[in-house]
């Protein structure tokens, strides 16, 4: 994308905060003026100390350009403030628009994400952005306003003066930034020599054994008097480069000053040009040489942040994963089926999952292990729909997964982890999270005693609507177990998935036992454990192995079942 293009993309970001914006073009267009105005200030001072000798006035003019400042003091003020409230409010909303894209994009990405530290990079860009690249535009906006009213300024006192100094004091700026630019592309280039100097030495080093071996010393030698003679050749031209240019922009400047001078020599000598109108029109010249150096280094400051936006934006303009579903089910059973299901791995040629069968009824509870953490993930992932098999199709009720609105999946499934975490601020906020936000209390309260979460609830001071994790008020992990387990029997889908929650030591408690015997009851339910847990209902073992299921046992009573599990695990 071209640099305006990114940019103005950029500044549409701000269009919603119209009455921000007004206010810092007012208050840029006050400091404007009031920068143009000064030279006049000074001009009316030098007449009354110089010509009319008028201790009066000049008292009069010193309490104006006193009073000018705090009027540039105060809308200063205002300037600085509403940029960095915009910045602000821009940096939220570039955080928001970077958190729904991340939500809404495929699984698989996470991974990359993950393993590159993007999320950081792009939350570090957007920072930058704010922090930086607003206030960029906002200062070269400043200084064009500033710019136009210095040079309307001149043109009132002394317009050939003035159509000399656009001429000049551009020019100058011009050749400084030439110069400096082209220092800066010097030493780039001398950093990247230097680089692969200390690379060669460093790669030197870590092979000695191979280049002694062989009596490499020599060629080495060469090698890096090759790369040496390189970067002293680049040093030398850029000293002749320095040694010509510095000079040459000082006696450019010095030439252009003297034409300045010598100009308002014959002005003054033909009386043309009075004393205090040359002490102004100084006084605009060393006005504008600051805003005309931001300005001739905004452009290089703005192409040094296009990177960090374009990244940003290419992230904001992802395709998000389209929901494909059409079908709305009025009533899940939890019957699910997998057919010929097969997985491939991006990165390895084996596939991930292999020709999985399975169907578990409704309200059968089965037990899965033997898998690797990947396999678990990805099976998760591919009955939650978040992952597309690569062969084969799950049936939910009869019903291709794939065709189900993506909504009616979540609304009828429900997910307890062995790894917990707070939702919500509020014990009633994790309970109630997300799409049950409007539950009633009676209703979290009826779930909170079905998990036994109630009996620490109880102690907390404003029970369900303590504050946790904040101000002393912490939970162990088995109180979060317990407020999972409530959200599951709130949320009462007739599909139920527990992701090695017998795992730890914490389920063994009889509470935490006692809440999910209760929570299975009339569910399909799918235990991810190695170990098989003390359930008094389970149906069926499945042993998953290298991406198959290698073992598909039927219980009969709890005996049997952990005489089975004895031989398994043997």
């Amino acid at each position: 994308m071209a640099l305006p293009q990114l940019y103005l993309r950029l500044l549409k970001k701000l269009a919603p905060y119209g009455k921000p914006l007004l206010c810092i073009l007012f208050a840029m267009l006050i400091l404007a003026a009031s920068m143009a105005y000064l030279p006049l200030l000074i001009e009316k001072m030098l007449a009354s100390i110089f010509v009319l000798k008028d201790l009066s006035l000049v008292q009069q003019v010193s309490l104006t350009i006193i009073a000018l400042f705090v009027v540039r003091w105060i809308f200063g003020y205002i300037s600085i403030y509403y940029i960095s409230t915009i910045s602000g409010k821009l940096g939220t909303d570039l955080r928001m628009d970077l958190f729904h894209r991340l939500v809404s994009l495929p699984v698989n990405y996470y991974a990359y994400l993950n393993h590159n530290n993007q999320i950081d990079t792009l939350v570090s860009h957007i920072s930058r952005i704010t922090q930086t690249t607003v206030r960029h535009i906002a200062q070269l906006v400043q200084d064009c306003l500033s710019i136009m009213g210095l040079l309307i300024c001149a043109l009132y006192l002394n317009q050939e003066f003035s159509l000399l100094l656009l001429l000049v004091t551009p020019f100058i700026i011009l050749v400084h930034e030439m110069i400096r630019s082209y220092f800066s592309k010097t030493d780039q280039h001398n950093l990247l020599t230097l680089r692969d100097l200390i690379g060669h030495i460093t790669q030197s080093v870590k092979h000695y054994r191979k280049i002694r071996l062989d009596g490499g010393q020599a060629d080495e030698s060469q090698r890096l008097g090759r790369i040496s003679e390189t970067l002293f050749h680049t040093e030398m031209q850029s000293a002749k480069i320095v040694a010509m240019a510095i000079p040459t922009s000082q006696l450019i400047a010095a030439l252009m000053l003297t034409a300045v001078t010598y100009i308002m020599a014959l002005q003054a000598t033909n009386n043309t040009l009075s004393l205090s109108e040359a002490g102004a029109l100084i006084a605009i010249a060393l006005l504008l040489i600051f805003p005309l150096r931001r300005i001739a280094s905004i452009p290089r400051e703005l192409e040094h942040d296009r990177k960090m936006i374009e990244a940003t934006f290419s992230f904001l303009d992802l395709a998000p994963e389209q929901d494909i579903g059409t079908l709305s089910i009025q009533q899940i059973r939890g019957k699910l089926v997998f057919e010929q299901i097969r997985l491939n791995d991006s990165i390895q040629t084996k596939p991930i999952l292999s020709h999985i069968n399975l169907t578990i009824k409704p309200s059968e509870v089965i037990v899965i292990k033997g898998y690797t953490e990947t396999e678990k993930n990805v099976l998760i992932d591919l009955i939650l729909r978040l992952r597309q098999p690569s062969n084969g199709r799950i049936l939910l009720d009869e019903y291709s997964l794939d065709k189900i609105t993506i909504n009616q999946i979540y609304r009828n499934i429900s997910l307890v982890s062995t790894d917990p975490f707070l939702l919500d601020e509020r014990i009633a906020g994790n309970i109630a999270y997300g799409a049950m936000r409007c539950a009633n209390e009676a209703k979290i309260t009826a779930a909170a005693h079905a998990s036994h979460a109630m009996e620490f609830i109880r102690r907390m001071p404003e029970g369900l609507q303590t504050q946790i994790n904040n101000d002393g008020n912490e939970i162990s992990k088995k109180q979060l177990i317990q407020l999972a387990i409530a959200r599951a029997f709130l949320k009462n889908a007739p599909l139920l998935i527990l992701d090695e929650v017998f795992a730890t030591q914490e389920p063994d408690s009889a509470e935490l036992l006692s809440a999910l015997e209760k929570l299975i009851q009339n569910r399909t339910t799918l235990i991810f454990n190695q170990q098989v847990p003390q359930l008094k209902k389970i149906d069926r073992i499945v042993v998953l192995e290298n991406g198959c299921i290698t073992e598909n046992l039927k219980t009969m009573d709890h005996s049997q079942l952990r005489q089975e599990n004895r031989i398994i695990n043997h």
